[in-house]
């Protein structure tokens, strides 16, 4: 299984090896941030599944949860990529929109709902926590 996708203007091109661990979307504040809406949604994979062509720059930001994380993106387009824990090198999350073909992708949670807006409706289907979930990578 080889999964591939892309920034929006094609500069920043990647291709991952492996089946994602698991998928969730996030409402915090810096996802809002990083997609410009009211969540992002997140596949999350091993970091040494992932190859990626181009120039991706990234800047350190502390997200909601306390967590600095490494935020890829096309310096070119600006589109976010992926970011990338610092407290967990082995993981790497994968910004769902990137991806060529995103049919796959099932949240299994959302997070940092308490910090949700009204007007972004998230599948009523799926668990929804105020903040992080612990088990969450």
């Amino acid at each position: 299984m080889t999964l591939t996708g892309r920034c929006s203007c094609g500069s920043v091109r990647y291709s991952i090896s492996e089946p994602p661990i698991r998928g969730f979307q996030c409402q915090c504040h810096d996802c809002q941030r990083d997609t410009g809406t009211g969540h992002s949604s997140v596949f999350v994979f091993p970091r040494n599944a992932l190859s990626v062509t181009g120039e991706v720059r990234e800047i350190a930001r502390t997200a909601d949860g306390g967590a600095v994380k490494r935020k890829g993106f096309c310096p070119n387009c600006g589109s976010p990529i992926y970011n990338k824990p610092d407290e967990k090198p082995e993981f790497i999350g994968i910004y769902v929109g990137t991806l060529d073909d995103a049919s796959t992708f099932k949240p299994a949670v959302a997070l940092f709902c308490s910090r949700g807006y009204a007007w972004d409706h998230l599948d009523p289907e799926i668990p929804k926590l105020p903040e992080w979930h612990p088990g969450s990578r």
